[in-house]
C-alpha cells in the first residue's frame, strides 16, 4: 500500500460569500505549493443543470493528488498546510474531504 496513489478532494463551505475572492487567490493556492502534492487543481461550482444528485452549495474545491500515501501523511504536517489552516481556517463554516485510491 506504500505506493498507493490517491487523490484528495477538499471542499469548502465559507461563512462569507465576500472572502471567496482572497480564498482563491491567496489562501488555497497554499496547499498547491505543499512539497508533496504532485498536482493541483482549484475549482469552484460549475454552472451545470440543478439536479438532486448534484452538489452546488460549496464554494471551492480543491484536488490534490499524491504519489503515495506517506506524501499525503507528509503534507498534513508540511508547515504551508498547517499555515493554510491556521491562517484562513476562520473564513470556512464547514469543510468536507473524499480520499480516492487510484
Amino acid at each position: 500500500m506504500t505506493n498507493q496513489k490517491l487523490i484528495h478532494q477538499v471542499y469548502f463551505w465559507l461563512h462569507k460569500e465576500s472572502d471567496l475572492k482572497e480564498f482563491i487567490t491567496d489562501a488555497a493556492p497554499m496547499l498547491g505549493r505543499c512539497k508533496d502534492v504532485a498536482q493541483f487543481i482549484m475549482g469552484t461550482p460549475a454552472p451545470t443543470e440543478k439536479r438532486e444528485v448534484v452538489d452546488h452549495s460549496f464554494h471551492v474545491s480543491c484536488t490534490l493528488f499524491f504519489d503515495s500515501l506517506e506524501a499525503q501523511a507528509a503534507y498534513q504536517v508540511d508547515p504551508l498546510h498547517l499555515d493554510f489552516i491556521q491562517k484562513y481556517s476562520h473564513m470556512w463554516k464547514s469543510v468536507k474531504v473524499y480520499d480516492i485510491a487510484i
